[in-house]
């Protein structure tokens, strides 16, 4: 897989969830939320490890979460790649994030472009 990265990626774990908007046997349009966490990130990009395949080219919601911190990021994201992870049924894969209009773009970018708060202890 060629080195795409435009930016410096922090190595982060993050809870993040794909909304998907799918069609079933019947046509019908479903919501599906595949639950993900974060390998690493940027303010234009990131690498998940998650439960489920999808489709190479989709363009999906991607709400994250960042451990220990009270904000949300609602982002809009294309899949670059997928290939599978170390265990069975699991996959790692790129994201594309963009700015647009309704998403947190710019907080997130912002955000990634400070270090990581440091992890607080109990009792601290």
């Amino acid at each position: 897989m060629d080195e795409q990265r435009r930016q410096k990626r922090q190595t982060r774990t993050a809870d993040a969830y794909l909304e998907l908007t799918l069609a079933d046997e019947e046509g019908d349009f479903i919501q599906k939320v595949i639950a993900c966490e974060t390998v690493d990130l940027s303010a234009s990009g990131l690498k998940l490890y998650m439960s489920e395949p999808v489709e190479q080219g989709l363009i999906t919601d991607i709400l994250v979460e960042l451990t220990g911190e009270v904000e949300r990021y609602f982002l809009t994201a294309e899949l670059k790649w997928i290939a599978p992870g170390g265990d069975d049924g699991w996959y790692f894969a790129g994201f594309e994030i963009f700015a647009g209009d309704n998403t947190d773009y710019q907080a997130w970018a912002d955000r990634v472009a400070r270090k990581p708060a440091p992890h607080r202890q109990d009792g601290d």
